[in-house]
Order: structure tokens, then sequence, then C-alpha cells
């Protein structure tokens, strides 16, 4: 464990305009205009930690940067922090290395299924999940998730009757972006039952699983039970949690010794190689001096989210969020405003000047919302508030 610094601050705002941040490089591209506030890919406008930074500038006192293996105490650092955060026990055998959950979905769609096969997606959800299916020549079998009063929930009805004998693999977000539910143990549980029933393998995205707030809890979907860790393929990392996803590291959790041998054929035919120099030692300092940096950059999220919450409700009542019980995305509601999906983007990108993530991007199911990134200093959030509700007022909604 390491105490913070005084230097330390989540509002601190680094500009991240000399470089080459995809969050900003795109706004013309993806919104027609340099001048939107770009809060929309998942990444932070908070600096990473400076044990990651300092790890990083120790290795370079080494002069070479060649390959090199991923050491043992990166998986020991990260092991450590999962069963201190949530309980789950894995062991370094079962575990690889990865650039990306994308590229690891993508790895286990060639493995544990067939050109033909179906893939469940509960949407709306994280796009790629979609593109993966797809891209590799599988059909989506989308399975919507029940959405009450800004609450969403899983349709086990509609699931189980869907599944048929070409129905092989589940993609699981969770906690879920971009809805923000932080699934139950009893959900996950009637889940597995379901996937145990059909011999359904689970690929479970857990790359959110250090960002809850409100008192819920992130439960692995592996430590639901033994039939469960035996079909479920573990995706999580330090990206997310620790603004490191440019150091392209994450890894991958196979209890099942048969599943582990079939993602590991399609594994070494990529050649993922071992990762970065840079990539291994921010992982392990990451998740070895984390703990009070993570604790405060919880606090921070949640001030940000409440205050979002409370400008839209005493301010723009027609726009509403059910506050994300994990992920620092939030999914604002913006039905009330009558607007098709074409007419919400121009209200956000032309009228607000927001870059903001279109709701029907994460399926059909998304019309009439749009995701916003929170993890930002709190002036960001007070700008984007201020330039929508100059917008919603120009409207006289």
């Amino acid at each position: 464990m390491i105490e913070l610094s005084d230097s330390v601050n989540f509002n601190k705002a680094s500009s991240r305009e000399d470089t080459n941040a995809e969050k900003y490089v795109l706004r013309e591209k993806l919104f027609g205009s340099e001048d939107v506030l770009p809060m929309w890919v998942a990444d932070m406008d908070i600096e990473t930690p400076f044990f990651v930074i300092d790890a990083i500038r120790e290795r370079l006192k080494h002069p070479i940067l060649g390959y090199e293996e991923a050491p043992e105490r990166m998986f020991e650092a990260q092991i450590e922090w999962i069963q201190k955060h949530h309980g789950y026990t894995m062991q370094r055998e079962w575990m690889f290395y990865s650039p990306s959950v994308v590229a690891s979905i993508n790895i286990a769609i060639q493995a544990f299924t067939r050109p033909g096969d179906k893939v469940i997606v509960q949407s709306p959800v994280y796009f790629p999940f979609f593109s993966a299916v797809t891209n590799n020549d599988r059909l989506v079998l989308k399975n919507r998730l029940l959405e009450n009063d800004g609450d969403y929930a899983m349709d086990f009805d509609a699931l189980e009757a869907s599944i048929d004998e070409r129905t092989k693999l589940l993609l699981l977000c969770s906690p879920h972006n971009p809805v923000g539910r932080v699934w139950r143990t009893e959900e996950l549980q009637r889940l597995g039952e379901i996937c145990n029933k059909h011999d359904i393998v689970i690929l479970s995205d857990e790359i959110h699983s250090d960002l809850v707030f409100g008192g819920f809890k992130h439960m692995p979907t592996a430590a639901i039970s033994k039939e469960m860790q035996a079909r479920t393929i573990t995706c999580c990392g330090p990206g997310k949690t620790f603004n490191m996803a440019g150091l392209a590291i994450s890894t991958v959790c196979i209890s099942d010794e048969r599943l582990r041998e079939r993602f590991n054929k399609v594994y070494k035919s990529v050649h993922f190689a071992e990762g970065t120099v840079f990539g291994h030692v921010g992982f392990e300092a990451a998740y070895s001096k984390g703990e009070v940096w993570h604790r405060e950059l919880i606090k921070h999220l949640q001030g940000n989210i409440d205050y979002l919450d409370l400008c839209l409700k005493e301010y723009m009542p027609r726009i509403s969020m059910h506050k994300p019980e994990g992920t620092y995305l939030a999914w604002l509601d913006c039905r009330a405003l009558g607007l098709n999906f074409k007419a919400l983007k121009s209200f956000f990108y032309e009228e607000a000047k927001l870059g903001l993530s279109s709701g029907v991007s994460f399926g059909k199911e998304g019309d009439g919302f749009m995701r916003i990134n929170l993890a930002t200093p709190r002036s960001t959030v007070e700008e984007a508030v201020s330039r929508l509700h100059r917008a919603y007022e120009s409207r006289s909604f």
C-alpha cells in the first residue's frame, strides 16, 4: 500500500490536446466539429496514478526495450487484488496475458464456436460485443435487457426460450456497460443454471469490476459456484480502474483445463506474445500500490455522479439517469425530449456541443439514450452541465 501525496488531485485538468488521445483526435470525424467537449470513449481525463508513471520512469533507466516475458509478480499482484477486493482466488496457471478485453472476446468466439453458431449478447451493450460476433461469421442471439423506470434486469425467460443447439457462448458485461448495473449474486446464479443446463460457455467481461458505488458489490461470475467457474472465461485488468488503456494489458482467467486448452490453441495462433515492458511494470504497480488511490477515486467519481444527477433533476427534468451502480459511465434517458435518434444527436453534438456516445450504438434498445463519461475533473462535468442546460433552455423543453 502507498499513501497519497499532496500532489494527487483528481480535479487537475491536464490537457490532452497535444497527444494522440482518441477522445480528442476523432472529434471532427465523429461529431462534425472540434468544438465539442468529448465525453464518450471510456478512458479517464484524470491523470494515471503517479506510482504507475514512476514505475515506467524507473524501467526507462535501462536503455534496452526488447522482448520481455510477463513477470510472475505482475500476475501475483492481480491475484492478490482480486482476492482482497472481490473474494475470488485465481491461480497463476489459469491466466493469460491479453492486450485488451475485445481481443480476448474475439479469441473466445473462435475457440468455443464455429461459423454459423449463435452467441448471446444482452443489449443494450458495449458495441464491440456485436461486431466481434458478426466479424467472425457467427450469429448474434440478442437477449434484450428488461428496463423499468431506468433500472435494468436480465430477461431469463426470453433467454432460455431462445436457446437452441447452435447456441454455444454468452457474452456477459459485468458490471454492465452502458446501463451501469452491478449484477446480484442471485441473478448470476440463475444465469448459471441456464448456461449449465444448455452447456453454454460464459465470457464475463469484468473490466469495470473495481468501479462500483453506493454499497453495491461486484461478484465475479466464476465465484458463483464450481459449475459456473468451470464454464466461465473471465476478462479483467487495470486499464479502466487506473487509466492505463494505452498500455494495452489485461488478463484472461480460465480455470477449466479443457476450455483453457481450446482457448490456448487459438491464442497461440494469434501470437500476442507477452505484452510490453511498460505494461508489465505499470500493471504490477497499479495492483500492488493502488489501494488508497483507488479508494479516493471512487469518492471522486461518486461526487461527479451525484452532481450530474442533482443538476438534471433540478434544471433539466426531461433528461434523467438511473445512477450507475458500477462503471464511470452514466446512461442518460432523453426520451422525454421527444427527439428521434438523429435529432437527439444533433441536439447534443451541434447545440450543446457535447461529444457523447449515442445510445443506438449499443443496440436499437438504446434509442433515446446517450452515454456520458464522468471520469473527469469536476470542472469538466460542470462545463458539460452548463452547455447542456443552455441548449435545453434554448429549446424551451
